[in-house]
């Protein structure tokens, strides 16, 4: 069991996997753990399809008590930690938080797997507290054609490819899984969950070992230099490639574009000096080995190795 924040009054239905409550007396959006309905409204490249406008009305009723107001719910965070860590920690690229949802003793997030209005999302790794009954609820789902699982439901119209989408997040949560047996006991750093380790450690200029998602490649070129942000909005990591249109640095920029973006791999590991660059942590990249499918030696190792051959210097 994770950490609770009980009775949050819902104060919006944005869609079947988002909503938002109120919260330390202000709103807060609230993206539900390792579920993805479909869409309602154009957001991105996801098409808004038939079961993602039945989602949407579907929350509404489920969050709606019978006087005609919006319930209250409890939120459940995929760890332990105390509130306020989690509250900084379990947030994604928009800064929503990321957490399970229970109303009258129901997991939302499962119900919604079973019922079959999503997939069991695990683009981003799998729940740590309900893996086995989401993987059941799906497959109940799979069992009996429910929702997004029911060829009609969607038909004639636009639908996602399952097939092709799972396959992919179950490459990303083989990666996320290497990374937590493997990487937090080798002391490397999530960009996501170790921000504020990320910022301590350059503002020392130590070499630190970085769990990330490349996901999104290049973020842009700056005259022969290629920029990746990688993070959320509130917790960005630079990655600097200099001269990465020449021949000495461009493998770096084509290995992350061919091999980590888009529908490649997304996660790696990468190892370098941290600095602080304009408020944010940097590192700059100038060497293939820097970036790595498989927890690279230990870091803190490392770091002691830097430091000794440093003072040896």
């Amino acid at each position: 069991m994770g950490t609770w924040i009980k009775d949050l009054q819902v104060t919006k239905v944005v869609d079947g996997d988002t909503l938002k409550v109120l919260l330390n007396g202000k709103r807060e959006f609230l993206r539900l753990h390792c579920v993805d309905t479909e869409e309602s409204f154009p957001c991105g490249t996801k098409p808004v399809t038939n079961a993602g406008i039945a989602s949407s009305e579907m929350a509404i009723q489920y969050f709606t008590n019978s006087d005609g107001e919006l319930t209250q719910v409890d939120v459940e965070f995929d760890g332990d930690e105390p509130v306020e860590v989690c509250l900084e920690k379990y947030r994604d690229s928009h800064g929503r938080i990321i957490c399970y949802i229970h109303k009258d003793g129901e997991n939302y997030n499962t119900w919604l797997i079973r019922e079959g209005w999503s997939p069991y999302f695990i683009k981003y790794g799998r729940s740590i507290f309900y893996h086995q009954q989401m993987m059941e609820a799906e497959a109940e789902a799979q069992a009996y054609h429910r929702i997004i699982w029911n060829a009609h439901t969607n038909q004639n119209g636009a639908f996602r490819n399952y097939e092709l989408l799972m396959s992919w997040w179950t490459l990303r949560d083989s990666i996320i899984q290497d990374y937590r047996l493997n990487g937090i006991r080798a002391g490397v750093l999530s960009v996501r969950l170790d921000y504020p380790k990320i910022i301590a450690a350059a503002a020392k200029e130590e070499w630190i070992t970085i769990f990330c998602d490349l996901q999104d490649g290049v973020t842009k070129w700056i005259g022969s230099g290629a920029l990746i942000h990688t993070g959320s909005k509130d917790h960005i990591l630079k990655l600097w490639i200099p001269e990465a249109k020449n021949d000495k640095n461009a493998p770096l920029a084509q290995l992350i574009q061919k091999r980590y973006s888009g529908l490649g791999r997304g996660y790696v590991y990468v190892s370098g000096k941290a600095v602080m660059y304009r408020d944010k942590p940097e590192i700059t990249l100038t060497d293939l080995k820097q970036i790595s499918d498989f927890c690279p030696i230990f870091p803190i190792e490392k770091q002691r190795l830097v430091k000794t051959r440093e003072k040896s210097q």
